[in-house]
């Protein structure tokens, strides 16, 4: 299986490209690395998680937070690429890098948030992300609701697995 057919991939080029939703994308991207590669900070999956909360920072003002996850998420991207990565399969990885040069140097110049897509080569997963959209199943939140998303969400659960987590390695 081709690894960004994963339905958690699916739903996180469904939030990247149709909402803009990086939070959500972080999220949904975070429990696939945890089933994949777990505390492998190196792992190409981190790569995208790190552009998603970048462009979250950078839509938010956060010019240094971005700039910095921006670099990051690039070097394990450009990495995945060299190295024929399966996780670079399905999605067109050179122009998405292309995209988050650009946003880098935007972010330096101290630009205003301009959001790109993540372009999908596989029709297997162009056409999961199409039906996912087209079931409901991607909000779309605008405004303040998506800007500020961290602050408006109620996470008691991911808290208290952090903290059921935590307490089980001691």
């Amino acid at each position: 299986m081709i690894p960004l057919r994963h339905p958690l991939f699916i739903k996180f080029i469904a939030y990247f490209n149709e909402n803009q939703d990086y939070f959500e994308c972080h999220e949904v991207l975070e429990d696939y690395w945890n089933l994949v590669a777990p505390r492998d900070r190196t792992h190409p999956l981190v790569g995208y998680i790190q552009a998603a909360v970048a462009l979250y920072h950078w839509r938010r003002g956060n010019f240094r937070g971005a700039a910095k996850l921006l670099a990051k998420g690039e070097v394990l991207l450009r990495k995945a690429h060299e190295e024929d990565s399966p996780f670079s399969e399905g999605v067109d990885l050179p122009a998405f890098l292309r995209d988050l040069r650009k946003a880098v140097n935007a972010v330096d110049g101290g630009r205003p948030f301009a959001p790109f897509p993540i372009r999908v080569a596989d029709p297997v997963i162009r056409n999961a992300v199409y039906d996912l959209v087209e079931s409901g199943a991607v909000p779309n939140l605008t405004g303040a609701r998506l800007i500020h998303k961290h602050m408006l969400r109620d996470r008691s659960h991911i808290l208290l697995e952090h903290e059921k987590r935590r307490s089980s390695r001691h």
